[in-house]
């Protein structure tokens, strides 16, 4: 494959009935040994682009910016990352663009602080804090001259939720290089 992503750490903050992590709730982080070996096999099979996400929530792991850091120093042109917005405050998300991280895609796939709270089985300031964040790495990004595009996705609802999700979405879409819709699985 071209394109591999790397699960840094199984940990999250978020409970989502709908996510992998309430069927495998395990936790902790990848081995940075372990690491290390897999960018650099990886590499050298052919891949050029690295995802350093999957189930976990990656600005949970302490290491982020290093391991982008180290994936760009072994090769690849282009690491990037998926996260659910709410730890990824301007420091760690500066940080991980100091390190070369080209692409940052927040999934939004929440209408309002209630339904947030009712789904994730968190706190509803998250979700703001979370939309907060889109808003701050924009910001992060032009000041610092970053070539890290930013982008949002959401999930494709009809009806009553897909007007509800548009609405939040047209609130995100200034800040962000580009948004879009995934389809709905379930």
């Amino acid at each position: 494959p071209k394109s591999c992503k790397i699960e840094l750490t199984a940990t999250c903050n978020y409970r989502c009935g709908f996510c992998m992590k309430s069927q495998r709730p395990d936790a902790g982080e990848m081995d940075r040994a372990l690491y290390s070996r897999l960018i650099r096999e990886m590499r050298v099979a052919g891949v050029d682009e690295l995802g350093v996400f999957f189930i976990g929530e990656s600005f949970s792991c302490k290491w982020l910016p290093d391991a982008i850091r180290e994936a760009k120093d072994v090769g690849y042109p282009y690491v990037f990352l998926t996260t659910n917005g709410s730890l990824a405050c301007p420091e760690k998300v500066k940080a991980c663009m100091d390190a070369g991280l080209d692409s940052l895609k927040f999934s939004v796939n929440f209408a309002d602080d209630r339904q947030f709270a009712d789904v994730t089985k968190v706190k509803p300031s998250l979700y703001r804090k979370a939309l907060s964040n889109i808003k701050a790495a924009r910001k992060i990004r032009d000041d610092g001259g970053y070539k890290c595009g930013i982008y949002a996705s959401s999930i494709a609802f009809d009806g009553e939720q897909g007007d509800k999700m548009a609405a939040i979405m047209s609130e995100v879409a200034p800040y962000c290089d580009e948004t879009y819709r995934l389809p709905c699985f379930s």
